[in-house]
């Protein structure tokens, strides 16, 4: 064998740094015997149990006598071939039985295993057989598996042939040398090259005996094969159970790659101990979630390759308690895996998970480099990981260069070894475990894929057409909205990390499958980008390199493929097209596109409204949902186009101010002067705030944050009535009370944010937040704001925020505290006076908004829409108290990927968003339970589609009664289409407040005993903004359930994942049992699947629509 390191530099240290890292390291002892190879372990296993199964491939098993007389005729064949002593044979194709022996014959021969992936490209293979001098191919499997290996080795000059046992049997006499080369496997090369990794025996066998201790492995255990054959997992998969006369299990491709039949194998085949990525891990979640069933015999559940999430590990032990979850860290440079780390659930706010302690006989050190030497880090301090002891491989196969860059001799140790730079970034933790912070360098390891990005960029660059291209890792941003409600479900994990490729082009613009198909036929799968973002050029720094730091976030969604691209014509349609981009983060937008089919909402509808109401435009909401495409809206608003808003010059005023309440304020005003003492009207919520915080660097951001806001100061006070302002007398009556206009003072109250947080156990902080949202609001004498600073055992903090719900809305809370998070990252002089005025021009265009005859015909709307007796709810099992306390309890469910998919489509069939068929068949549950074909939903709409409302943090909400007639005859696509004609004539007449149509309607028409108009509504909660980071603290609010609920029952839905929503069913306990209901959202759930089916919305009607609950439904 050729090619192999000789020489190992130095590593450069500093002045003490020797001493200081061995006393730092991290290692363990262990005296495992390593003199002997696997297939010694094989041969005694077949004298002493020759039928006992070794090897499980499909139907087809081998015991231990038939694996033993396989590998030593596969031995002879290779022998009789000329294979010797240190030669480099390459095996490959379909994983299997056939590999499992191939590997044990070459090292009875002393030669050396090179794995080669049968989903290589054959140039690939070629350049692989070529650098690694390989003196033969053996190719395994079927020949649709081995037809671009074979063509890669005849391309390369190196024989083939197929593992056919030999009529004579080899036999070796002589004990593996420890120091000899068992294998080599080729991982990806910064310099578009790959490396060529070397492995010796002890380093292999020492970790498959740790994995046997570690794990508990007996002849009991059947572990599962799944990793490709280039993964270096797949070496400790095939050989450890064969040391303890276990049994390997080989699962297909399909299996392995798949959550629902992996559950179905593992289950059904008694799969002790599975290892693979946690991208997998979750597809496995998502499947026993769906099927609700269990693994089988799995004891052992082994997560590798890339970061482990803390909420998936959460997730796992959630879902499969007794499981038991062990993360594994090592490059392959160090016969693979050199840490273990057995995981509990993490405690919340953990942002990463610990890689563990070293395995037997590794040596970890944690070193940093200044000025060109290396200094020891003490426990807790960020370093690099250098990995030294018998694990060490001799480097790279004909590549001293980057040998010299990795392998040192190593300083620390006694026996002039090796040590290793992994170029990973860790820590050391009290207890002796590492946690992992990410690459140093450029080198990722993606679904256990080890790859430089630089590789993909050179091989990228080949292409005829790319003058410049960059390639990175984006996670996906599924880490939640900023605002959003508290469940008791697990969060979902997020979506895996993925490869984005970014390109200049010269001449016409590439298309992604001429780039897709370019790097396929020349990298491996894993290495392709799922993205690709062509730019005009690259961002370039001062010193002319690439700027990866300015390059843009990839588009979050794509355009559909159903439609050709037509590109924007004149200024209008380009400036909305521009603008549907921005928003939705799809890349170009032609001007056929819709917007809904685009991935839009109508929270995100509104945005669009208001951006393009700032320019002119006279489009609404409804025009967006129908149509939205930037040809309809252009066109519309040369039909209609609307004044500009004007625009007052920001100048910074600190008098305090006395204004009437909007309408929106003033309802709940009233309301609350019914039932002054009544906690329902606190909105409260937990400021998540995640990472290495300042307090006092916090505390001078909320002053500005006040300063900039000063309604959240506001003292309220009643004056006696004048006129209000939609020209009726504002006076009301309040039990015996006539309450004249209310108005508020602003800024008056002090609202300082605590100087130290104080220190609880997550329990204490949750009850000490329901003694706070049991406290009530007292607005006439006290600030409307209350805050507390915790410190949770985790040393992560939570700031409690505490209001009134006149302060401040869902969205509100989203720019709020999106503009906290900027104001601790930018520590500003003073507040920005724009902002501190904003509030106030706000009121000056309601008042004038609300005067237009535009605002008077939606009123007329509602009169008519909720004209005659209005209906009552009646799904209360129990008597209404006459002194109601509002304690509600929350039941919920989770709506899988499958079903979530379902209502988009049948959402967008329909011309709506996801909101009218979810308020289809909510209406349709109620009415199924009250026996009513009159059903009145409240429905929040966050009003903000106009540029002076889009960014105020303040109480904008509107409620809408969606008043629906259900004709049992109707079919339930028929139904739906009025539903979603319903809620836009209602989203058209919105900006009538729903107080003054309250004050309109005959009391005849009310129930005194319950909520005014609808006891019941549904609450869409996908807010605008994503959770922010600002200084390494990760920013984000939960809405805390307080315990209350003002209407009989409510349901939610918000975003849960990828993917997923989840629906929370909140309900008056004085009105509702938990299985009744339990029983009204299994049947939203079971007309919701109806609605979404296209065959059964179709021809279904309201009347022969089964809502009862049952597992025929399920």
């Amino acid at each position: 064998m050729t090619g192999l390191p000789e020489h190992y530099p130095r590593l450069p240290l500093a002045d003490g740094a020797r001493e200081r890292a061995v006393a730092a390291a991290l290692s363990r002892h262990e005296p495992y015997e390593l003199g002997e190879g696997v297939h010694a372990y094989v041969e005694r296993f077949a004298a002493a149990h020759p039928h006992r199964t070794a090897v499980e491939d499909g139907e087809d098993s081998l015991g231990y006598g038939r694996l033993a007389d396989l590998m030593r005729r596969i031995a002879a064949q290779l022998a009789a071939a000329g294979i010797s002593r240190g030669q480099i044979v390459a095996v490959g194709g379909r994983r299997g039985a056939d590999v499992v022996t191939a590997f044990l014959a070459l090292e009875l021969l002393g030669a050396v295993y090179l794995p080669v992936d049968a989903s290589w490209p054959a140039a690939r293979v070629e350049s692989l057989l070529t650098d690694s001098g390989a003196a033969l191919m053996l190719a395994t499997g079927a020949p649709t598996d081995t037809g671009e290996l074979v063509k890669g080795a005849r391309a390369a000059g190196v024989p083939t042939t197929t593992p056919e046992p030999a009529d004579a049997s080899y036999s070796r006499t002589l004990s593996p040398d420890p120091d000899e080369v068992r294998y080599v496997l080729y991982t990806s090369g910064s310099t578009g090259r790959p490396k060529a990794a070397i492995v010796e025996h002890r380093g292999m066998l020492n970790h498959l005996w740790a994995k046997i201790d570690d794990l508990g492995l007996t002849a009991d255990d059947r572990l599962a094969q799944t990793a490709p054959l280039s993964f270096d997992i797949s070496v400790w998969q095939m050989l450890a159970p064969l040391l303890v006369g276990g049994r390997v299990q080989i699962f297909a491709d399909e299996q392995a790659q798949d959550g629902a039949l992996l559950l179905e194998a593992l289950r059904g085949r008694g799969t002790t101990v599975l290892e693979t990525v946690p991208t997998l891990i979750r597809f496995l979640l998502d499947a026993q979630e769906s099927a609700g069933i269990r693994p089988g015999a799995l004891r052992w559940m082994i997560a590798t390759g890339e970061e482990l999430p803390p909420a998936l590990a959460r997730r796992w032990h959630d879902t499969l308690p007794g499981i038991r979850l062990l993360n594994a860290y090592g490059p392959t440079e160090c016969s693979d895996d050199v840490t273990h780390a057995e995981l509990g659930p993490p405690a919340a706010g953990v942002r990463h998970l610990p890689i563990g302690s070293p395995i037997g006989n590794a040596e970890l050190y944690v070193l940093r480099e200044e000025n060109g030497q290396w200094h020891a880090c003490a426990h807790g301090e960020t370093g690099e990981l250098f990995v030294g002891g018998l694990v060490v491989g001799r480097g790279y196969l004909g590549d001293p260069e980057r040998t010299a860059l990795a392998f040192f001799t190593d300083p620390f140790g006694t026996g002039g070894g090796r040590l290793y730079r992994t170029g990973d970034a860790v820590r050391a933790l009290p207890d002796g475990q590492l946690e992992y912070l990410g690459r140093v360098d450029r080198q990722m390891k993606l679904g256990g894929v080890r790859m430089e990005l630089a590789e993909i960029e050179a091989v990228l660059g080949d292409h005829p057409r790319i003058t410049a291209c960059a390639v990175t890792v984006h996670t996906p941003d599924d880490t939640g909205a900023l605002v959003a409600r508290e469940s008791s479900h697990t969060p979902v994990a997020a979506q895996p990390p993925r490869l984005v490729a970014y390109v200049a082009a010269s001449g016409d613009e590439p298309t992604e499958e001429s780039l897709r198909a370019h790097l396929s036929e020349r990298l491996p799968a894993p290495m392709v980008p799922h993205t690709f973002v062509v730019l005009p050029r690259l961002p370039l720094t001062r010193n002319g390199k690439t700027d990866y730091q300015a390059l843009p976030a990839p588009p979050r969604r794509r355009r559909p493929d159903t439609r050709p691209y037509a590109a924007p014509r004149g200024a209008a349609e380009t400036a909305i097209a521009d603008a549907v981009a921005g928003l939705l983060g799809t890349g170009r937008v032609g001007r056929n596109d819709r917007f809904l089919e685009l991935g839009g909402d109508s929270l995100l509808a509104m945005r669009l409204v208001a951006a393009l109401r700032g320019t002119g435009s006279a489009a609404g909401l409804r025009d967006v949902l129908r149509d939205g495409s930037p040809a309809a809206l252009a066109a519309l608003g040369q039909e209609r186009r609307a004044a500009p808003g004007a625009r007052t010059e920001a100048v910074r005023d600190d008098t305090p101010r006395t204004r009437p309440l909007t309408p929106q304020q003033a309802g709940v005003y009233f309301h609350w002067r019914l039932d002054p003492l009544s906690p329902y009207y606190s909105y409260q919520g937990s400021l998540q705030l995640d990472g290495p915080l300042d307090v006092a660097r916090l505390a001078r951001a909320w002053q500005l944050l006040l300063a900039e806001n000063p309604l959240l100061l506001a003292r309220f006070a009643e004056n006696d009535g004048t006129d209000g302002a939609d020209g009726q007398e504002s006076a009301q009556q309040v039990g015996h009370e006539v309450v004249h206009e209310v108005v508020h003072h602003y800024p008056h109250w002090e609202v300082p944010l605590p100087g130290s947080a104080r220190d609880v156990t997550a329990d204490a902080f949750r009850a000490t937040a329901a003694e706070e949202a049991a406290r009530p609001f007292d607005l006439l004498t006290e600030p409307a704001l209350r805050t507390r600073l915790f410190r949770l055992p985790d040393g992560q903090h939570r700031l409690l925020v505490t209001m009134h719900e006149l302060l401040l809305d869902g969205w509100g809370a989203t720019v709020l505290f999106q503009r906290l998070a900027e104001l601790y990252e930018q520590r500003p002089a003073g507040p920005d006076p724009e902002r501190a005025t904003r509030y106030d021009r706000y009121l000056d265009h309601l008042t004038g908004r609300l005067a237009t005859e535009e605002v008077a015909a939606a009123g007329e709307y509602w009169l008519r829409r909720l004209a005659g007796g209005l209906p009552v709810l009646q799904i209360a099992q129990k008597q209404r108290p006459a002194a109601p306390t509002y304690r509600g309890e929350i039941t919920e469910a989770v709506l899988d990927e499958r079903l979530s998919r379902r209502l988009r489509d049948t959402a967008l069939a329909a011309s709506a968003t996801v909101f009218v068929p979810l308020l289809a068949a909510y209406a349709l549950a109620l009415s199924y339970y009250s026996d009513a074909d009159d059903v009145i939903i409240g429905a929040p709409m966050a009003g903000r589609e106009r540029p002076e409302t889009a960014d105020v943090p303040a109480f904008v909400l509107a409620m809408l009664p969606l008043r629906l007639d259900i004709d049992p005859a109707a079919t339930l696509a028929e139904f739906t289409a009025q539903v979603r004609e319903t809620v836009y004539d209602a989203y058209a007449a919105a900006e009538h407040p729903f107080g003054w149509t309250l004050r309109r309607l005959p009391a005849a028409s009310r129930s005194s005993s319950a909520t005014p108009v609808f006891q019941t509504m549904l609450n869409m909660l996908p807010y605008p903004a994503r959770a922010t980071t600002a200084s390494d603290v990760r920013f984000r609010f939960v809405e805390l359930d307080t315990g209350y609920t003002k209407y009989d029952c409510a349901l939610y839905v918000q975003p849960h994942g990828p993917g997923r929503l989840l629906l929370q069913y909140a309900y008056q306990r004085e009105l509702l049992d938990a299985p009744a209901a339990r029983n009204v959202l299994e049947s939203t759930l079971i007309a919701l699947r109806a609605l979404t089916d296209p065959e059964r919305a179709e021809h279904t009607t309201v009347r022969s629509l089964d809502l009862l609950p049952g597992d025929d439904h399920r």
